[in-house]
């Protein structure tokens, strides 16, 4: 029995763990199955480049088409086909009958099999410019898409950043509860002694086991919360394992003026690299539109047998080759078309602008939240320090009879809500970091390493 109960401690300790940010992240990134959905969409956009240059290199084509009729036309087209027409096909047998006789031969041909074996290679010479545009325009969705997958990285990180530091913040409020159970404890078995020397009432004593069962009951909401934050690490990394966190995540770097931040942020973010690609794509459609205007050339050769059998006799094989253009001389609709594409150029061009006006007023948003919860953290910090040392003056005086329990305890609960206040504080300010940092458009693991 020993054994067994060994056994299974072993095997709790080898599947649970004490993860730190970097783990997480590194997990997350690997597993997470949105990424690798953008992944697929990346390569589906490569695909698509490749296609347009398919088209280009032509179309390469094998096929037999069998065929039984009794059709004049169709008879007589096959045996010249074939070349097996003959001046009696056309009826000379009957030429003393007159002009007028209808040819019983060439009217009422008896029923013939008719095998087209054939290649034939399609290519487009000249399309107007529009496969190249076509083909740029699928490059920049190409772009597109990975630039997509980065910014899906990026928010990912933020989010990942955002639940282990919960996962932590919660942790940290049990072990501060921990710390006031103990406190409590310590209170309530000084009022039980005092209460027996006849220095304290009953009261005093009700009191502090009030106040414990309060904080007993916070403690368990607050491993609650704790699992739960553990719950969502797991469900963002693919681990089930995950036991513990460590410490608070903050990222630390340099804070220029707000115009180089601005232009940094112009640099990187991931939003205006797309609204780029759109404004080039908008502007490729146009040059789309203007390709109805040019001729299209384009070019088949055929090679194949034509026989009433199965056949690769060269006395049955043909050759073709053909160049062909178009050109279309009236169509209105090409005119609309063009100046639709203008319009989303237009269009484009605006949403362009407006980006970077929403990312002047994120950035001032997130440096203004940022130096706020700093402010706040050490205002927190301050108010921490004198409420512990109230406390520590409120249980001397207790000690001293000078003060009632209900104060004391008041004392104390004033202690662990500045102490709550103070863990909330840092954990808004990690996520101010967080936020400026995605505001640039950072990468929180780019700036770890």
């Amino acid at each position: 029995m020993y054994k067994i109960y060994l056994s299974l401690i072993l095997a709790c300790f080898s599947y649970a763990q004490s993860v730190n940010f970097d783990k997480i992240l590194e997990l997350t990134i690997k597993n997470s199955k949105d990424l690798k959905l953008q992944q697929l969409n990346i390569d589906s956009s490569k695909l698509d480049v490749k296609t347009i240059d398919s088209i280009s290199y032509g179309k390469l084509t094998l096929s037999e088409e069998l065929s039984r009729t009794n059709h004049s036309g169709y008879v007589f087209n096959s045996k010249l086909s074939s070349r097996e027409a003959s001046f009696d096909d056309f009826g000379f047998s009957q030429m003393n009958e007159g002009l007028k006789t209808e040819p019983t031969n060439l009217n009422y041909p008896n029923a013939r099999n008719n095998f087209n074996t054939k290649l034939t290679y399609d290519i487009p010479l000249f399309t107007g410019f529009k496969l190249s545009n076509q083909k740029d325009i699928l490059k920049l969705q190409e772009q597109a898409n990975s630039i997509k997958y980065k910014l899906d990285e990026k928010e990912l990180e933020f989010e990942v950043l955002k639940a282990y530091n919960s996962a932590v913040v919660a942790k940290d409020f049990i072990k501060a509860l921990e710390k006031a159970k103990e406190s409590v404890l310590f209170m309530k078995n000084g009022a039980i002694a005092f209460h027996k020397e006849g220095l304290v009432t009953k009261i005093d004593v009700n009191e502090a086991k009030v106040y414990e069962s309060n904080i007993n009951s916070q403690l368990l909401e607050a491993k609650n919360n704790f699992q739960l934050a553990l719950s969502y690490l797991a469900f963002l990394s693919s681990d089930d394992s995950i036991t513990d966190v460590e410490n608070l995540e903050n990222i630390y770097f340099k804070f220029p003026n707000e115009k180089e931040l601005y232009e940094q942020a112009l640099k990187n973010r991931d939003e205006v690299k797309m609204q780029d690609i759109q404004v080039n794509a908008s502007k490729k459609n146009i040059e789309i539109a203007k390709a109805a205007y040019y001729p299209t050339i384009f070019s088949r050769l055929e090679y194949g047998y034509n026989d009433n059998t199965l056949t690769l006799s060269q006395d049955k094989d043909y050759y073709m080759a053909m160049v062909g253009i178009t050109l279309t001389l009236f169509d209105n609709t090409r005119d609309i078309e063009k100046q639709k594409s203008r319009i989303e150029y237009a269009k484009a061009t605006i949403n362009q602008e407006k980006l970077k006006d929403a990312i002047k007023l994120e950035l001032k948003k997130a440096m203004l939240t940022l130096e706020t919860k700093e402010k706040i953290l050490e205002e927190k910090i301050e108010a921490k320090n004198l409420a512990n040392d109230i406390l520590e003056q409120a249980k001397l005086q207790y000690k001293n009879q000078l003060i009632s329990m209900t104060t004391l305890l008041q004392q104390e609960a004033n202690f662990r809500k500045n102490e709550a206040l103070l863990i909330e504080a840092r954990y808004e300010k990690s996520l101010a970091l967080a936020s400026l940092n995605l505001v640039l458009g950072k990468n929180i693991k780019e700036e770890k390493n």
